[in-house]
C-alpha cells in the first residue's frame, strides 16, 4: 500500500501588541471595556438601527455607535448588537453613569490628540492656524 504524506504550510500566527479594548470605570465603580469598531461593524449598527434611525446623526455617534462598543461590563460580555432593541438595552445597562464615563474617555482621547497636534505645529513653527490650513 502506498504511503502519503501531507505537508501543510502554517501562516504565521499575527501577534496584536496593542491591547484588545480599552479600559474604564464609571462613577458606580465598574469597569467598561470598550472595542474599536471596524467598518464592518459600523455597517452593521447601522443596519441594525435601520435607515431612519441611521440618519440621526446625534443618536448614531452620541448612543448607538459607543454602546455598540462595549465588550465588557465588569466581568460580562456583550457581542455586537444585531437590533435597535439590543442597541436600547446596552443602553440602559450603561446608564447615565456608564454613558458619561464613555463620553468622557472619548473627550479625553480627543483633548489629548488636539494637544499633540498643537505641539507639533508648535514645534514646526506653525500656528494652529497655520498649521490647518497647510492639511
Amino acid at each position: 500500500m502506498a504511503r502519503v504524506t501531507v505537508n501543510e504550510s502554517v501562516p504565521p500566527v499575527h501577534v496584536d501588541q496593542k491591547p484588545r479594548f480599552e479600559t474604564i470605570q464609571d462613577s458606580r465603580g465598574r469597569t467598561i471595556q470598550l472595542r474599536k469598531l471596524g467598518p464592518l461593524e459600523q455597517g452593521r449598527i447601522v443596519m441594525a438601527v435601520g435607515g431612519e434611525t441611521a440618519g440621526n446623526q446625534t443618536f448614531m455617534s452620541g448612543f448607538a455607535l459607543p454602546a455598540a462598543m462595549v465588550v465588557y461590563i465588569d466581568d460580562v460580555g456583550y457581542g455586537l448588537p444585531n437590533t435597535l432593541v439590543q442597541i436600547e438595552a446596552m443602553l440602559k445597562e450603561l446608564g447615565e453613569e456608564g454613558m458619561e464615563a464613555i463620553n468622557n474617555h472619548f473627550l479625553a482621547k480627543f483633548e489629548a490628540a488636539k494637544a499633540e497636534k498643537a505641539a507639533k505645529a508648535a514645534k514646526d513653527g506653525l500656528t494652529a492656524e497655520q498649521a490647518a490650513a497647510k492639511n
